[in-house]
């Protein structure tokens, strides 16, 4: 979800500054895949594959609306829904739909927003994906209860690696994102055969050079492909050990506009992606992987064991620094696209802000007590 933006920022954003140019060119124009055509949903913040029929996306609503999952039919409209039993929808702005170890196929809804920074703990909600259409209600198999290790976060991206079974988090960082493993005593990739309550804090693995990350997915091969409204970037497999280090992408490439691109999926093809956005009646559009961006063709990548890193050990590098500029455009949602020159103008801008307030601050404490004029 993205908040409305102060005058005077909407006012620079029209100037040019949400519109700078991305680093990487785009593969050509989209392909409409399908067009949602259900009034229930009106905010498609997380997207996702069927694993078992490849007609099939499931998509959510967010923050205050009942519940549900929808399956979108190959015509835009739903054939089926889940209701998720006794869990309310705080914030849903991420989900993945998985198989596990076993073959059984599941549905993850991650309930990480957070736009003010204020929840103590988030969770995430695992239940069967239905074997046929329909309209079913589900208890979660297994609910994540998940704290930060540096305090509340928002986030919207969830990404769930069956090929090495772990999960992880992606913050909505102005500037950047910061990667958080979910530790495997929470989740090792299997679901328990009767409901579980899990608690655990995530432990930050890295950092991403992404502005505003809205959604995510991981490739059978274990390779990561993040969004944010206006870029897509491809990563190789995430880490699961703690540390500071700076994720790279190894390949980028600018998105097509969208009403407010958020939702991402990776077509059963392995070489598009689905792209859905907030608002009703929205096409949920077929973007083809530029080829350094595709995911390897051979087997999944073995799970390591407990004691094994997922990654060779990187040079060290300086720890990165949290992102810069006003709390309030941080809340805000200040939409820019991920390249040197937006960076630049809102960290200036950011700075700007912060010096204008220093100088209220300190103007206000040389002042004689007393009624001022």
């Amino acid at each position: 979800m993205r908040r409305a933006l102060p005058a005077a920022l909407l006012a620079l954003a029209a100037s040019g500054l949400a519109a700078a140019p991305a680093a990487a060119t785009t593969s050509g124009p989209p392909d409409v895949d399908r067009t949602i055509a259900d009034p229930r949903i009106t905010e498609s913040s997380g997207l996702a594959s069927s694993p078992t029929r490849d007609s099939v996306l499931w998509t959510h609503d967010d923050s205050g609306n009942p519940p549900l999952l929808f399956a979108l039919g190959r015509s835009g409209r739903v054939t089926g829904t889940v209701r998720v039993e006794n869990v309310p929808d705080v914030d849903w702005e991420a989900m993945a739909a998985f198989r596990d170890a076993g073959g059984r196929s599941w549905l993850a809804a991650a309930d990480i927003g957070d736009n003010e920074a204020r929840r103590s703990s988030v969770e995430v909600d695992v239940v069967p994906e239905p074997s046929r259409p329909g309209d079913v209600v589900e208890q979660p198999r297994l609910r994540l209860r998940l704290r930060y290790p540096g305090g509340p976060r928002d986030a919207e991206t969830l990404l769930v690696d069956t090929a090495r079974r772990r999960m992880f988090v992606v913050s909505k960082g102005l500037f950047t994102g910061t990667v958080y493993a979910v530790p495997a005593s929470a989740w090792d990739g299997t679901v328990p055969s009767s409901p579980a309550t899990r608690e655990a804090t995530l432990v930050a693995v890295g950092t991403v050079p992404l502005v505003l990350v809205t959604d995510g997915t991981v490739a059978p091969d274990g390779s990561v492909l993040l969004r944010t409204y206006g870029d897509l970037a491809a990563f190789d497999h995430f880490p699961f050990d703690g540390g500071t280090r700076l994720l790279t992408p190894r390949a980028t490439a600018g998105l097509p506009s969208q009403q407010q691109g958020e939702g991402l999926a990776l077509a059963p093809d392995g070489r598009s992606v689905l792209l859905s956005s907030e608002g009703t009646d929205q096409p949920v559009l077929r973007f083809a992987l530029p080829a350094d961006m595709r995911p390897a063709a051979a087997a999944p990548t073995p799970r390591p064991t407990p004691s094994q890193s997922s990654s060779p050990s990187p040079s060290p590098s300086p720890s990165p620094r949290r992102a810069a500029g006003d709390p309030e455009l941080v809340r805000a949602g200040l939409v820019v696209g991920g390249s040197v020159a937006g960076l630049a103008a809102v960290a200036a801008l950011g700075g700007a802000l912060v010096v204008r307030r220093r100088a209220r601050r300190r103007d206000r404490g040389n002042r004689a007590p007393g009624p001022q004029p």
